[in-house]
């Protein structure tokens, strides 16, 4: 799951505050410069300017009795912060600008102080967390959050996308674009194209998982869109594992690929690439899309791999697994 783009100034009408609410919020400096520090690897090393807004965020959150700071970051040019309003307050929405403000207003005092003057951009943005899944997505964003920079404004950044690539496994005659581990398109690495049907019941997401994983201890590198409920069971559980995998994703790729909460240790550890094939811009996203798994297919199948499809034909059929050269994964 991708974390959604978020959208500032939003009243979350009919929300019951009394209950109490859980906000994931982020704001930056005016023109973004690195006044707060710098990151080494995941590790966000604080100037002056970073220990004082560290230490006002930590004041602040002991002085206010209507709100918790649960999880935190000052990044050097913005924080995130996830916060919880505590059930009962008078004005959720109104606390919770008036603790940004006070967080602005008393770092730019203190950095004063220091000789660093601090421009905030106007406003924040906020996002209302209403299930424990938001929550967890957004502790491990925060927490990503000083690779996911590292990844992308390093010396050497590996977030930059290659376009087009070139490679003997893609169609010469297509513009394909991606980020990540683009080397093992030219290496000697073995393809598994995974298409698992939406008509897999939950019940038996877990043993074609399973045996999906198998095709990771025999050297094959997992390839898919990772779009039906069993493809991202799949993709959950090779993260956990830590083993390599190739993703194709539904839209053009940004020139500066931006990772989701997930990937920045996937891209870090060298475990993941990202494809997209860019069709023509009269193109439906449903045309675009047509074939796709045709195309990674046969990707899997020049590299020596395979490809695997699980279908069930119709409503209380078996299921069956489908091979395409290569013999069983």
């Amino acid at each position: 799951m991708g974390f959604p783009e978020f959208r500032g100034g939003r009243r979350y009408k009919g929300y019951d505050y009394s209950r109490g609410a859980v906000f994931f919020i982020s704001f930056g400096v005016s023109g973004r410069p690195p006044v707060f520090g710098t990151v080494d690897g995941d590790k966000v090393i604080h100037s002056a300017a970073g220990l004082a807004a560290c230490e006002t965020l930590r004041r602040e959150a002991e002085r206010n009795p209507d709100i918790a700071l649960h999880t935190s970051v000052v990044m050097p040019d913005h924080v995130h912060l996830r916060l919880y309003v505590r059930p009962g307050t008078p004005d959720p929405i109104k606390a919770v600008g008036a603790f940004v403000g006070n967080l602005k207003r008393w770092t730019s005092w203190r950095a004063k102080g220091l000789g660093i003057t601090i421009e905030w951009e106007p406003n924040y943005y906020d996002r209302l967390c209403l299930s424990r899944e938001i929550i967890e997505l957004v502790d491990k964003y925060i927490a990503n959050n000083p690779l996911k920079w590292a990844l992308m404004h390093g010396p050497n950044p590996p977030l930059k996308v290659i376009e087009p690539l070139s490679s003997p496994l893609l169609p010469d005659y297509e513009w394909w674009t991606g980020v990540g581990a683009a080397s093992w398109l030219d290496a000697k690495h073995r393809f598994a194209a995974i298409k698992l049907s939406r008509s897999i019941a939950a019940a038996e997401i877990q043993a074609v998982v399973g045996r999906c994983l198998n095709a990771v201890k025999k050297g094959f590198v997992p390839i898919s869109t990772f779009i039906s409920p069993a493809e991202r069971a799949l993709q959950k559980a090779l993260a956990a594992q830590g083993a390599p995998m190739a993703r194709v994703v539904p839209d053009a790729l940004e020139t500066v690929y931006r990772p989701k909460e997930d990937e920045p240790p996937q891209f870090a550890a060298g475990q993941l690439l990202l494809l997209s094939r860019v069709a023509a811009a009269s193109m439906s996203r449903h045309d675009a899309w047509h074939g796709v798994n045709d195309a990674i297919a046969d990707m899997a199948v020049k590299s020596g791999g395979a490809a695997l499809y699980v279908v069930r034909e119709r409503p209380g059929a078996q299921l069956e697994w489908r091979f395409r050269t290569g013999g069983e994964v």
